[in-house]
């Protein structure tokens, strides 16, 4: 599926556009998100994450691009820096991936709670 506009995919949840590009602006990565106002697009990438349950605000975590730095001292997880957040922060990756990611860029999703935020990695 090719890029859509966000106005059409706002419609097709039956969600004002104005609530739309504010959920959008707070939980898809900039780099699935191009132009701005009503001639907003999103890539494919960022409709599968809209697909997977885009206007339950409970349920989607942030996501976020980040690079993999290093290790930390915990082998199940990797220090990645995300322009976004603005830091380094530890994220959990899965055991068949360990060693593999440094110096590669992924993507991961943050999941506040009481304690703070997590992050752990999603697959693209």
């Amino acid at each position: 599926m090719p890029k859509q506009r966000l106005a059409s995919i706002a419609e097709e949840y039956e969600v004002p556009f104005e609530e739309a590009i504010k959920i959008v602006k707070d939980k898809i990565p900039e780099e699935f998100v191009t132009g701005s106002g009503k001639n907003t697009w999103i890539s494919e990438e960022g409709q599968a994450i809209i697909n997977d349950g885009f206007f339950i605000n409970e349920i989607i975590p942030k996501n976020f691009i980040g690079h993999v730095l290093k290790e930390c001292p915990n082998p199940r997880y990797n220090f990645v820096y995300s322009k976004e957040i603005g830091k380094r922060v530890p994220v959990m990756i899965p055991r068949q991936l360990r060693g593999k990611l440094i110096n590669k860029v992924i993507c991961f999703e943050g999941i506040k709670d009481a304690t703070g935020t997590s992050y752990r990695y999603i697959k693209r």
